[in-house]
């Protein structure tokens, strides 16, 4: 999707990268200045899912990635740039719109913030200046701007190509990986999980997602939809005390690569380990659907934890944003 993150045009207002994007989001009336305690480099992600033309073996992302224990951080680097192109492939399958491919998708949720619409790579394009231009079409008519990921030495003439084509260097967040999974640690005293089932649990989420990034509602509406509760490589999850719902997460699988995004605890119930045990819960559901390892992205403000709790780091994810012209 979690994690003290709120990338680029999100997560790194509470941080000092990628500014512009951070305005952007900023004026158009989300307030991410206040440290939000999160972690996704995206929202509602419905990962692994064979659905239209990005399906692959069994509904997941390519067989071959991710079969046992990963501990070459290459290789989980290429993992993470796959879980996180389909993650929000998944996004437009659930009410956006995709295109490109399965090795660079193009998706726009419509929504009016470049950190929602993107293009991610996967590894080097074969025509780099053609994909910046196809990919700046497909974006054009939706009326949308957009952000270009790419981690740092996966295709630096990819980037080149955006920069020639205007767009501007917006930071970007590390990317992480927790080569195996342990069994989870104790919760935090009181704290109890629930996994989203159904549409009520759905409104609980949604109210932390919204709260804890201080972002609309009507955005979260679409980035975490309903038609998720049917997809089963994304689980939700939500915690608890005394009930009291104090923080959520989720999971994306692809392949056996447990993504997680959208960790989110609201101001007043921070400063509590609720963050890092609902990104622990959401690892441990990857793990029950066959997951052996984990990736995420995180901000600086949040890799000290993920560290702690045993990530490595794979390099970070170069954003590039273009604003349609007005």
């Amino acid at each position: 999707m979690f994690t003290d993150i709120v990338n680029s045009t999100m997560q790194s207002a509470a941080v000092d990268c990628g500014v512009r994007l951070c305005d952007e989001l900023h004026g158009i009336g989300i307030d991410i200045r206040a440290g939000v305690h999160a972690d996704p480099a995206m929202w509602g992600t419905r990962s692994g899912r064979a659905v239209g033309w990005w399906a692959t073996v069994d509904g997941g992302w390519p067989a071959e990635m991710g079969q046992t224990m990963v501990d070459n951080v290459e290789e989980l680097g290429k993992l993470a740039d796959a879980n996180l192109a389909g993650a929000w492939a998944n996004i437009g399958g659930h009410g956006g719109e995709v295109g490109g491919s399965p090795e660079c998708p193009f998706v726009a949720t419509g929504l009016p913030a470049a950190f929602f619409n993107g293009v991610y790579a996967t590894g080097p394009v074969d025509d780099p200046d053609q994909l910046i231009a196809d990919a700046t079409i497909f974006m054009a008519e939706r009326g949308v701007p957009w952000l270009l990921w790419v981690r740092e030495g996966v295709d630096d003439a990819l980037l080149d190509a955006g920069r020639r084509a205007g767009l501007i260097d917006a930071g970007g967040p590390p990317a992480m990986a927790l080569p195996a999974i342990p069994e989870n640690p104790p919760l935090p005293d009181g704290l109890e999980i629930t996994v989203v089932r159904d549409v009520a649990e759905l409104e609980v989420a949604r109210d932390l997602a919204a709260r804890g990034f201080e972002m609309p509602r009507e955005f979260v509406d679409v980035l975490a939809a309903e038609s998720m509760l049917d997809d089963p490589s994304v689980v939700m999850v939500t915690g608890s005390v005394d009930d009291v719902p104090v923080s959520t997460a989720l999971v994306g699988v692809t392949g056996s690569t447990a993504g997680v995004y959208n960790v989110a605890t609201p101001p007043e119930h921070r400063r509590s380990g609720y963050g890092e045990a609902l990104t622990w819960a959401a690892v441990a559901e990857g793990r029950l659907l066959g997951c052996d390892h984990s990736i995420l992205q995180a901000s600086p403000m949040g890799a000290p934890v993920y560290r702690r709790m045993g990530y490595v780091d794979l390099g970070r994810y170069v954003q590039l944003a273009y604003e349609p012209p007005t």
